[in-house]
């Protein structure tokens, strides 16, 4: 079950009706008559998008007829919080940019909308932003940027100093390094409901679905999945994020291509190396919460925190999560399976970042009899149980099938009777009052509440069960 991109009619920006007069709050781009010594109208539009972003100004709508256009976007003006600059394919169009070295390029312009097209084949990153706010990015396709080899590759989204944005239900595919990536401060950021999967440099394990080295960004209700490396990740500069309401599966895959950075237990670096890694995994990073996330069948600890400087606070909090079946097996060349390499269970904390980290509220699970449940420090729990006497951490944890409607199909929505239903903490850092569907939470009346906080009735993981 795969995330959609937004449709544009969900974001209510506003096209010209047909056959309504002319006026300058639209430019037109497209059309057998088209000529970038025009107007812009749309009796005389302009035949590419470039020309249009070259002289659109604060208020106007850019409408682009369908084909596939060639040209790189970059704006020469920016918006104002009242009045963006919107560009989008004109009513029921159909717009591709392919092969370009970027599809949009937003540098030092702000409070900008780029909605509804497909970005493809760039030589470099398919929508570059530097230093920019205000911006809306929503309802694009971002894929196959860049080539897989070294010195070629590029990300889907490279989002560097961008500030109180929203990147909202993109998707974000098959491109040669991460996904999205927020690096250089860039902070107040919404990425919401997009989906980032099949990312992979192909030489290296490298590309995250969402890769997080900025602060104070909030990321929630994305999909990420079959990533080389992890889903989500937080890297130095990504301190105090808010992590909630996402769903990370099976980031792991098997390449046949040599690998530099893979340690495959058998075979080493070399043909046959299991790359993926975390669902969502923290390095070095302080101050985030990890919330209410759906996090399933990665090939390393699902939910991960470790590389804290030792002696300082972690102040990390995990709570409402669903972990399950993470790093449990994975392929090898053989078509069997074997244990996977690096780091175990379903939620991992390492010895230099327990200091104010809390888990609780989090519902774990394994179907491979002996394997690892959690890990905190240098022990690892096969049950639920042992870790909570020896770490004094989640006093309401559950160790359990969430009863998932199909996992298997990427169907992580909750069956009646699940043990995640009403009984996850509404007032963990970072709870929503909305799920990953932007469904509200409900009390279902079948189910005895267990919950804690301002609401005793919200689910554990990314989905509200509805009755």
């Amino acid at each position: 079950m795969l995330a959609a991109s937004v449709p544009i009619a969900a974001l209510a920006l506003t096209v010209g009706p047909a056959g309504s007069a002319e006026a300058a709050t639209y430019l037109y781009v497209g059309g057998s008559n088209c000529s970038d010594s025009g107007s812009g109208t749309s009796t005389q539009p302009f035949c590419t998008i470039a020309k249009a972003a070259k002289v659109a100004l604060a208020g106007q709508t850019v409408l682009v007829s369908s084909g596939t256009y060639v040209d790189e976007v970059a704006p020469w003006h920016s918006g104002t919080s009242t009045a963006p600059i919107i560009f989008q394919p004109a009513d029921g169009a159909s717009v591709t940019i392919s092969g370009p070295r970027h599809g949009f390029t937003i540098s030092n312009q702000s409070w900008i909308t780029v909605a509804g097209f497909t970005i493809q084949n760039t030589t470099s990153n398919g929508i570059y932003v530097y230093n920019a706010t205000g911006l809306t990015l929503a309802g694009n396709t971002v894929q196959t940027s860049g080539q897989r080899v070294s010195g070629y590759t590029a990300y889907g989204m490279y989002l560097n100093s961008m500030t109180s944005s929203s990147v909202i239900g993109n998707l974000v595919t098959n491109n040669s390094a991460s996904g999205i990536y927020l690096t250089n401060g860039s902070t107040g950021n919404q990425i919401s409901r997009n989906e980032s999967s099949w990312n992979a440099y192909g030489y290296v394990r490298n590309a995250v679905g969402i890769d997080l080295r900025a602060p104070g960004n909030v990321v929630s209700a994305n999909r990420v999945h079959d990533n080389e490396d992890s889903g989500i990740q937080s890297y130095p500069g990504g301190d105090s994020n808010t992590i909630v309401n996402n769903v990370s599966y099976h980031n792991k895959g098997f390449t046949t291509v040599v690998l530099t950075n893979c340690n495959h237990p058998t075979t080493g670096n070399t043909a046959g190396c299991i790359t993926g890694d975390h669902g969502i995994d923290d390095y070095g990073v302080t101050g985030s919460a990890v919330v209410g996330n759906t996090v399933y069948d990665n090939v390393a600890a699902g939910i991960n925190l470790e590389g804290v400087a030792s002696g300082t606070a972690a102040n990390f909090s995990f709570a409402n999560n669903a972990a399950v079946d993470n790093a449990v097996s994975c392929p090898n060349g053989a078509g069997g399976t074997e244990k996977c390499p690096r780091t175990r269970g379903n939620m991992r904390v390492d010895s230099t970042s327990q200091i104010g980290t809390t888990l609780d509220s989090d519902l774990v699970n394994v179907s491979l009899t002996g394997a690892t449940q959690m890990v905190w420090g240098t022990t690892s729990y096969t049950s639920l149980s042992s870790f909570q006497s020896a770490s004094g951490q989640e006093a309401q944890g559950l160790q359990a099938d969430p009863r998932w409607v199909s996992p298997g199909q990427a169907n992580f929505t909750l069956q009646s009777g699940s043990p995640a239903i009403d009984s996850a903490n509404s007032s963990a850092p970072g709870q929503s009052a909305t799920d990953a569907a932007s469904h509200p939470r409900v009390d279902d009346p079948a189910t005895a509440n267990s919950g804690l906080g301002v609401r005793s009735y919200d689910d554990r993981g990314a989905y509200e069960y509805q009755p």
